[in-house]
């Protein structure tokens, strides 16, 4: 049996219920988004870190066989009248996001990306380090990584009045060159960095090259007996 009294809801508490839900979807629309853009944040800092160390283990790697070495901007780009056979350069790409192994063969270049980013930008800078009475050192390398956010600016670091992009992570280093060879590994160019002590401001490209081969271990014969 049906009671009489039974009533429906007014249109004032159906007003004040779809109030209440529309706080709390509000509520957790924004905690989403706080915590999306927190996530972003994290994988753009993981992508920079990441892509920085890898480059500068190549760096190191590379250079620790060179016995030539030069540093240009990219303006003074090298022409190939300049190169020789198996010449590497270390460099990245107009837009920040490629930095590049280029070596080349004699007649053209063969690319190698090094590392790619999606969410930040690279930028290299090489330079000539200094010891303390102020003479260049001709068989150091210096080298600056910066990953940098590609929409959030920063502050202005050269001065122009134009703030850089922000940072995300940097390293810096030095590299001692042990294979230089006197008198062969310091270019002779108006462009190079390694031409004249007074020509010392960095570049963000690094050219270099061997003049030996690597040596490349082979395995013991068979009659091997680890001095038995």
């Amino acid at each position: 049996m049906y009671k009489k009294c039974q009533r429906g809801l007014t249109l004032i508490e159906l007003l004040l219920v779809l109030a209440l839900i529309g706080l709390v979807l509000a509520a957790g629309w924004n905690l989403f988004a706080v915590a999306q853009k927190a996530w972003d944040s994290f994988q753009t800092r993981q992508e920079a870190e990441a892509a920085v160390r890898l480059v500068s283990q190549v760096i190191n790697n590379e250079i620790n066989y060179a016995s030539f070495l030069e540093i240009r901007k990219a303006a003074d780009n090298w022409q190939t009248s300049e190169l020789r056979e198996h010449d590497r350069m270390i460099l990245g790409n107009d837009t920040g996001d490629i930095i590049t192994l280029r070596e080349y063969d004699g007649s053209g270049y063969v690319d190698t990306t090094i590392v790619q980013t999606e969410k930040s930008t690279l930028e290299l800078s090489f330079s000539k380090p200094a010891d303390n009475s102020g003479a260049y050192l001709d068989n150091m390398l210096s080298y600056k990584i910066t990953a940098r956010h590609k929409n959030q600016n920063g502050e202005d670091e050269d001065g122009d009045g134009i703030p850089e992009k922000a940072e995300i992570f940097s390293t810096q280093s030095s590299i001692t060159i042990s294979n230089m060879i006197s008198g062969l590994g310091f270019p002779i160019s108006n462009k190079s960095l390694y031409s004249q002590s007074s020509n010392c401001t960095p570049g963000e490209r690094i050219l270099y090259r061997t003049t030996f081969d690597r040596y490349t271990p082979s395995a013991p014969g068979s009659d091997f007996t680890c001095g038995l």
